[in-house]
């Protein structure tokens, strides 16, 4: 998850209450599972087993359970329970809200896209031009479809990711396709 606005090493470490070692000023741009973190995330670990992947990983801050040599470029919170921390700070910086409307009013779609009735849209997604969301798709919070995607029915999708059982057919509308679109619309 990407933060609306960047922290700083000290205001996330003031939120929870944690110790740092590291710059002050050093920057926070997201929070993510070990999986998926990337330069500017931070992730956490809270077992000896783990730590070396975890401080060895993309992320640049490391909530942890345990004082231990930094990485350069890195810094560390330290916590005495990191996966509480980390998902208190996930709950504050995006909170969850309650679905009330099959498509929701925060979602940013095209109006080139086609969405079929049955479809679920959860809230800040976005669906790009010449899209095509077929009939009981959920598409969950904070998704981005971005142009020319065909999602078929009975397909979820969340966290960029799809998981579960569900098989996701995304391709490219090729030409003919667009032009049916656009004789739709």
């Amino acid at each position: 998850m990407k933060l609306e606005t960047s922290k700083t090493l000290k205001e996330i470490a003031e939120i929870i209450n944690a110790e740092f070692i590291g710059n002050e000023n050093h920057q926070i741009t997201g929070i993510n599972e070990i999986h998926m973190v990337e330069p500017g995330d931070i992730v956490f670990v809270d077992h000896p087993k783990y730590y070396d992947k975890a401080l060895k990983s993309a992320a640049t801050t490391i909530l942890i359970n345990k004082k231990v040599d930094c990485p350069e470029g890195k810094a560390l919170l330290i916590s005495e329970d990191p996966f509480r921390d980390f998902n208190f700070l996930n709950k504050k910086f995006r909170p969850f809200y309650p679905w009330t409307e099959t498509i929701s009013k925060t979602s940013k779609i095209s109006p080139y896209a086609v969405v079929q009735p049955g479809a679920v849209i959860g809230n800040n997604v976005t669906i790009g031009k010449n899209s095509f969301i077929h009939s009981n798709v959920v598409i969950y919070d904070n998704t981005v479809i971005g142009d020319n995607v065909i999602i078929h029915a009975n397909t979820t999708i969340y966290k960029k990711r799809v998981d579960g059982i569900n098989l996701i057919f995304i391709m490219n509308i090729n030409e003919m396709h667009k032009e049916l679109l656009l004789k739709i619309m």
